[in-house]
């Protein structure tokens, strides 16, 4: 049941146990059904369904029950009333009429009416009353099913005036006057209710949405609903979200496998690893709604992401007229920050305008290092890393619905990153059977200029019929570009302070990527089921230009060997069909999606380290099946099965064979020789009630590629992307949520999963690694007096394997806040303290021949965050649209 007004009561009771007929002990005179129903409910922990147009408080019974079964209490007073019941689940009781028990005996003569009952936003309203009058009598009527469908039999007289009532709880009653001119099948398609404005009221001040709920297979985090979560950006909150754990290296996995496609609002995020964590971090916790992961995608999705799809979606406003929000905040660390957010709409007639503004103003303190050991010698390295740029973040808006089937759309975003920063890195050398030092590399980066600009402009037109027929169009521009400019200096030191040299480069690196694509989907209802299709082309032109120079007393003078211009252009064409069908208990959906790719990468001057090679060209087609089957034996239980192939093609900058210099001893390197790597992924999902899900899950990954560190020559390591073999990822995931009392709620997420890398670093070194890890997330919410909210959440992560060879050690937090609402919980003041004990600082171990590499880090997790939120709405309307850019996958790969 996703609409809590369709019932009467919905108040989850205790953990009562379900399956038997629960006796009543009630004795009371002349009591209004409605009452009795609540008093029914609060002793057996039955939720009853019903309609205001059925069951009203002028209906009153006598109950003289002493531990009666609650269905000899109800076939004892319903029949007088001309009611009855029906049990839909083991807990779930629908009360219907009489006279809505279909009356015609011979039904081939008959007329079938049908139709789907909606809400204002387009989700089904199950267990809806539907009546046919004839003039002012009612000759029939029945219940939608849990799907919001009804169908009955009804013989239509000609020229005779009949009108259609649908109703339900809490929601305005719709009429729906016809005549028939034969007697023909009625279909009347989507039909939508209005929720009555004082249910609004009412469900606005006493709704308890969860922080986690499921949907079908896939688990929602609702990110308003956490007080801990608030001040933060959405990088770190996809840290809290069910299965999903962020690296320090900002590296994004689902369930511990590495891979997962982020997408904003249904769209492709347009950038890459590195770039991804860039604009998570311009995003404030306030502008999210929720964190939506969906473990098995169909075919209509993009085929990115062997790990899976996670998708971040911001807040949208359900205001008629004015509507703002405004939250501001400050936290420490060790450095002064504040977090900005601004949200405004404005919406009359068909006429929506909305718009944001974010803004991370303050500095970042990163502390790192490694310990190696190569070729003999130990080179042990930190770096005090302070981050000086600005984060924002904008987007502006519009829709127009020109009828009640057509609507076009304007939607506008920018996220900007610029300012300076610097890291101070001091590597000390010596013999590995020594502690001596024999010498000391102290590399300073002066990143004196760094500018990020995101644009993307989405023009959308959607068709929809109440038949169930969607068309949508899609025509997407977007443009990255990103310029830096670094002064490094690098300055050898004997161990009696000796300078034995000292040199200063100076690098300039320009990225330039533009892309555009259009698509178009179409939805239809077939054979009693729902069809998706679609097209998509997208083009992408991407010019990458690096300089490096060296800094000589008489001037600067460019490397050749260090500076290169890599232009790359790549087309994808794709299509898709999905299909979806219900049996009974059974549903069933299946697709298939086709992708074609041609590429074509350029070098201004040929690379002596991928063979001189100027030009290297690719053209392949991939094909992407998709399968699920769930069935649900009880309204309690539901089981589902999915298969699907995915592929995760590399990011642009990772083709790009240019040496981007770290410090004299360290460099990295892209890799024109990059294949996509492709994935068969099986899931197997249990869901018991909204409380509990559990699922198991096998991925086997080909040409897999994640970027490694490996020796150049005696002295020297280069991070570089390769295709290395074989990985097979295999997960076990419960989630389960319980409410003790009602003033305590507990969430809980585990990963139990196991990684086994099967690859091939070349030269001979082949590793087989295994590693069984798990994760663990639990968050309680407590109800205090004084209209205080507090929050207890709790993160682990054990031992695991990562990357290629990369064992990063456990690491664990403790998160606390304390949330009170004021000015009619129209503001909001919530206190934070995150990482109480510095347990995220992390450690890892990775090893090849001839190289070992210890690394560490701590990026000041421990802060203090204070912020203040406050509202300003009024009215009720339907807020900006949902849409699925064009650009979805292709701006996914920027790095």
């Amino acid at each position: 049941m996703k609409k809590a007004t369709l019932f009467a009561f919905t108040c989850f009771i205790g953990l009562s146990v379900f399956g038997q007929d629960r006796k009543l002990n009630l004795r009371q005179q002349n009591i209004p059904l409605p009452l009795l129903f609540k008093k029914i409910q609060e002793q057996c922990a039955y939720t009853f369904v019903y309609s205001d147009e059925v069951v009203s408080d002028t209906i009153t019974v006598s109950v003289n029950a002493e531990r009666t079964p609650v269905s000899k209490v109800l076939e004892n007073i319903l029949p007088a009333k001309k009611l009855f019941y029906q049990m839909l689940s083991e807990n779930m009781i629908v009360i219907g009429s009489e006279n809505l028990l279909n009356k015609q005996g011979d039904v081939s003569k008959a007329s079938m009416l049908t139709g789907e009952v909606i809400d204002q936003e387009g989700q089904v309203m199950p267990f809806a009353t539907v009546m046919l009058f004839e003039g002012t009598k009612q000759v029939n009527g029945v219940i939608a099913n849990d799907h919001g469908a009804f169908q009955f039999h009804h013989l239509l007289k000609t020229g005779n005036l009949y009108v259609l009532k649908v109703s339900s709880m809490g929601y305005e009653t719709t009429q729906l006057s016809f005549s028939v001119a034969e007697n023909l099948p009625k279909a009347f398609g989507k039909i939508k209710l209005k929720q009555s404005a004082k249910m609004l009221k009412e469900v606005n001040v006493s709704g308890s949405q969860k922080i986690i709920e499921m949907d079908g297979s896939n688990l929602i985090f609702n990110v308003s609903k956490s007080i801990s979560a608030q001040g933060t950006n959405a990088l770190e909150l996809l840290g809290r979200a069910p299965g999903v754990s962020v690296g320090t290296d900002n590296s994004i996995s689902l369930n511990g496998k590495a891979g997962a496609a982020v997408l904003i609002d249904g769209k492709q995020t347009y950038l890459s690893n590195r770039e991804v964590a860039e604009l998570l971090k311009s995003m404030s916790a306030s502008e999210i709604k929720s964190i939506e992961i969906i473990s098995s995608p169909s075919a209509k999705y993009d085929a990115s992401g062997t790990a899976g799809i996670i998708n971040v979606r911001t807040q949208k406003s359900n205001v008629q007229g004015f509507n703002a929000a405004l939250t501001t905040g400050l936290s420490y660390g060790v450095y002064l920050r504040n977090n900005q957010d601004l949200a405004l709409s404005f919406r009359k007639n068909k006429l929506s305008i909305f718009g944001n503004y974010s803004h991370f103003l303050g500095y970042y303190s990163y502390l790192y290092g490694g310990d190696r050991i190569q070729e003999g010698k130990f080179y042990n390295s930190f770096t005090d890393d302070i981050d000086k740029r600005k984060k924002m973040g904008s987007r502006l808006g519009a829709d127009y619905a020109i009828d009640k089937n057509h609507t076009v759309g304007i939607l506008l975003n920018g996220n900007f990153l610029f300012g300076g920063g610097i890291t101070d890195t001091r590597t000390d050398i010596g013999q590995a059977q020594s502690t001596i030092i024999d010498q000391t590399l102290t590399a300073i980066n002066d990143y004196y200029h760094q500018q990020t600009q995101r644009y993307n402009v989405n023009l959308n037109y959607k068709y929809e019929d109440t038949l169930g027929t969607i068309v949508n169009f899609d025509a997407d521009y977007g443009d990255f570009t990103k310029g830096a400019g670094n002064l490094q200096s690098n300055k050898y030191t004997a161990s009696d302070q000796t300078v034995i040299s000292d040199n200063l480069y100076r690098s300039l690196n320009a990225i330039d990527i533009g892309l555009r694509a259009v698509k178009a989907d179409y939805t239809t209802k077939l054979w009693k089921g729902k069809l998706e299709t679609g097209l998509k082309y997208s083009s992408v032109s991407a010019d990458n230009d690096s300089k490096f120079l060296e800094i000589k007393p008489d001037g600067e003078f460019i490397d050749p060997n260090r500076s290169n211009r890599f232009v790359y252009r790549e087309e994808i064409a794709n299509a898709y069909v999905n299909y979806q069908k219900t049996f009974g208990k059974w549903q069933l959906q299946g697709g298939l999606r086709v992708e074609r790719t041609a590429s074509k990468g350029k070098l201004d001057e040929a690379s002596s380290v991928f063979g001189n090679i100027k030009v290297t060209e690719r053209n392949y087609t991939n094909w992407f099946p998709f399968f699920s089957a769930a069935v649900k034996p009880s309204a309690s239980h539901n089981f589902s099965l999915s298969y699907s192939r995915r592929i995760d093609r590399p990011a642009y900058q990772n083709l790009n064979p240019f040496i981007y210099l770290l410090d004299e001893l360290s460099f990295w390197q892209g890799n024109p020789f990059l294949e996509p790597q492709l994935s068969h992924r099986v899931l197997l999902q249990y869901a018991y009630k909204n409380a509990t899900i559990l699922g198991l899950s096998y991925t086997y990954t080909d040409k897999f590629s994640v970027e490694v560190t490996d020796a150049v020559d005696d002295t020297k390591i280069v991070m570089v992307p390769r295709n290395l073999g074989i990985q097979q990822h295999l997960a076990l995931t419960l989630t389960q949520t319980l409410q003790p009392y009602k003033w305590w709620n507990i969430t809980f997420n585990g990963t139990l999963f196991g990684l086994h890398n099967d690859i091939d670093f070349g030269g001979g070194r082949k590793l087989n690694l295994k590693q069984l890890a798990g994760r663990l997330n639990l968050q309680q919410n407590f109800k205090l007096p004084y209209q205080l909210t507090a929050e207890v959440m709790g993160i682990y992560n054990s031992k695991k394997l990562a990357g290629a060879n990369q064992f990063p050690n456990a690491t664990s937090q403790i998160d606390l806040g304390l949330q009170r609402n004021f000015m009619d919980n129209k503001a909001t003041l919530r206190l934070i303290f995150s990482d109480i004990y510095k347990g995220t600082k992390a450690s890892s171990t990775q090893q090849v021949q001839g190289l070992y590499i210890h690394n560490y880090s701590y990026f000041e997790t421990r802060q203090v965050r204070l912020n203040f939120s406050y509202r300003f709405s009024s009215g009720n309307s339907k807020g900006p649209r949902n849409r699925s850019s064009a650009l979805e996958n292709e701006q996914g790969r920027i790095k």
